[in-house]
Order: C-alpha cells, then structure tokens, then sequence
C-alpha cells in the first residue's frame, strides 16, 4: 500500500493534525486528550466529523460535527478508557 501511494505515514504532533491532507470528512482520534484540539477542528470540511476522547482521569467520546455553513456543534456521548495522547518522545 505504501508504494501505491495509498497510505502515507505522517511523523508529527497528532494533536495539531495534518493542514497539508486536509479538509477531513471525518477524524478520529485514538487517545485521550486532555482537552479538545482546535487544529483539528479547524482541519475539518464542512461538512465533517471529529470523535475524540477527551479527559485525564474520567474521559468521554465527543462527537464535533462542523455543519454544510460551518457551524460547529459538540456533544458529550459516553464515557470511556483510552490511553492518554502524550507528547512525542524525544530524539
């Protein structure tokens, strides 16, 4: 897949996103944030979808939907347990 071009591996600070790829339909994040992320909000076509998990001790699923006219809305679905997004280890 890779030398296909259909996959491409990204090495960067997940909680900024990508802005080279975007817009998203959709992204989904697979760690906790401490707190949600407006890089990938922004990152987000209209219309499109953010899932993330979000919480250092209780966590829980928001699901970020940004409208056709760009008008966001959040919504606290369920709680969970993901491990938490970190910061990159050094080099």
């Amino acid at each position: 897949m890779l030398a296909s071009g259909q996959v491409t591996f990204v090495k960067g600070d997940g909680r900024q996103g990508w802005r080279a790829g975007g817009p998203y339909d959709a992204i989904h994040v697979g760690a906790a944030a401490a707190e949600e992320h407006q890089a990938l909000v922004e990152q987000l076509r209209a219309p499109g979808r953010l899932f993330v998990p979000v919480g250092t001790g209780s966590q829980w699923i928001w699901v970020v939907d940004k409208s056709v006219d760009g008008v966001v809305t959040r919504e606290k679905r369920f709680g969970v347990r993901y491990v938490p997004l970190t910061d990159a280890p050094g080099e």
